[in-house]
C-alpha cells in the first residue's frame, strides 16, 4: 500500500498559487481559440488540459536534472579509474556525492520511474546544461566543504541537494534558456514549480521506501482540473452575455476598441463571479487585476477593476451571483 513520507511544509500557498496559473493558462487557451476558426469546446478543452499536464512536465524535469548531474558525477569516477595512467586520487575518488542517499530516494521511487516512463521526459539532448552545471558544481566551495567533512548524516547530504537547486541549478540562466527551448509556456510555470521542487528536496526523510509518494501533485487532480474545465466552459458558453454587461459600464468606449486579452479577462473573471459559489468576490476580483497588470497594457488594472465593480453590483442586483459562505460577497 502507498502512503505518504511526511512533509515539513504546508500546501496551502501551492493551491492558491495553482488556482493563479489554472486561470492564467485558461486565458491563454481562450485567446488561442479566439483566433481559430471552427475549433470546438472539445478540442480547447483538450488542449486546456495538455497545458495543465505540461506543468507537471516541467516538476520532473527539474527533478531529473539533478539526477543527470548525479549520473554525470558518476560517469567521471568511472573513467578516471579506467585510464591508461590512474592517480591516486583516480583511483580512490571521493564518492560521497554519488553516494548521497537522497539521489537513491528519488531515483528508486516507483511514483517517479511511473512518470518517466510514461511521459517520456529526458534531458538527452541538452547534454551542454549538464555539463555547465556540473562544472558550476565542482568549482564552487560548497561541494569542496561538503566532500571534505569528517561525518555527515542525512539532514546534511539533503542539505547539500537543496543548496545545490537553490544556489546553483536555479540561479543559472542557461537553466531557464533551455527550459523555454523545450516548452515556451513554462513561463508562467516557474514559480509555483520551483517551490515545489525545494518542497519535495526539503521534505524528504530517511527511511522513506520506493513505494513512498514523496512528490506533490502540481495540481489537485480532482478540484482544480474541475475548476480549470468549468472555468473554460462557462467562459466560451457566456461569452456574449458576458460582453453585453461589460458593455453597459465602459465609459467613452466601444467594446471594439478594447484589447482582446481585458476582454476574455473580463469575460472569464464574470463567469468565475457567477458559477464558483465557494470563492469570495474578492479573491476573483483581485485574482484578475493582478493578472491583468502582467498580461494586458499598464492601464488595464484601473479599467478592469471598474468594469468589475460596476458589473458585480448588477448581478448581485439581479440575483445572477450566489455565494455560499459569510463573507463571500463582500468586494
Amino acid at each position: 500500500m502507498l502512503h505518504l513520507c511526511p512533509f515539513t511544509e504546508t500546501n496551502v500557498l501551492i493551491t492558491m498559487t495553482s488556482r493563479r496559473l489554472i486561470r492564467i493558462k485558461v486565458l491563454q487557451v481562450l485567446y488561442a481559440h479566439s483566433k481559430r476558426e471552427g475549433y470546438s469546446l472539445a478540442e480547447t478543452e483538450r488542449d486546456l488540459l495538455k497545458s495543465i499536464d505540461k506543468s507537471t512536465d516541467l516538476y520532473f524535469y527539474i527533478i531529473l536534472l539533478l539526477i543527470e548531474l548525479h549520473h554525470k558525477a558518476f560517469l567521471r569516477i568511472d573513467a578516471a579509474k579506467h585510464k591508461h595512467i590512474a592517480t591516486e586520487a583516480d583511483l580512490n575518488p571521493n564518492t560521497r556525492f554519488i553516494d548521497n542517499p537522497v539521489f537513491a530516494l528519488l531515483n528508486n521511487n516507483k511514483q517517479f520511474k511511473s512518470y518517466l516512463l510514461n511521459h517520456k521526459i529526458s534531458w538527452n539532448n541538452h547534454p551542454e546544461l549538464i555539463t555547465y552545471l556540473y562544472k558550476k558544481m565542482v568549482d564552487s566551495p560548497g561541494y569542496t566543504e561538503y566532500l571534505n567533512r569528517e561525518q555527515i548524516d542525512f539532514r546534511e547530504h539533503r542539505q547539500f541537494i537543496v543548496n545545490l537547486f537553490t544556489g546553483i541549478v536555479a540561479q543559472e540562466e542557461l537553466f531557464f534558456q533551455t527550459l523555454e527551448d523545450l516548452n515556451i509556456y513554462w513561463n508562467d510555470d516557474f514559480d509555483i514549480v520551483l517551490n515545489l521542487v525545494y518542497k519535495t528536496l526539503s521534505g524528504l526523510k530517511e527511511g522513506c521506501s520506493e513505494n513512498d509518494r514523496i512528490f506533490y501533485s502540481v495540481y489537485n487532480p480532482e478540484e482544480d482540473i474541475d475548476f480549470a474545465s468549468t472555468l473554460l466552459r462557462k467562459t466560451l458558453l457566456e461569452n456574449m452575455e458576458n460582453l453585453e454587461l461589460i458593455e453597459r459600464y465602459i465609459v467613452n468606449w466601444e467594446i471594439d476598441r478594447i484589447s482582446d486579452m481585458d476582454k476574455l479577462i473580463l469575460s472569464t473573471a464574470l463567469s468565475e463571479l457567477k458559477n464558483f459559489p465557494s470563492i469570495p468576490v474578492k479573491v476573483s476580483l483581485d485574482e484578475y487585476i493582478e493578472i491583468s497588470k502582467t498580461y494586458s497594457s499598464p492601464k488595464s488594472s484601473g479599467f478592469i477593476n471598474g468594469v468589475l465593480d460596476k458589473s458585480i453590483a448588477e448581478l448581485i442586483e439581479k440575483g445572477r451571483m450566489q455565494k455560499t459562505g459569510r463573507g463571500l460577497m463582500e468586494s
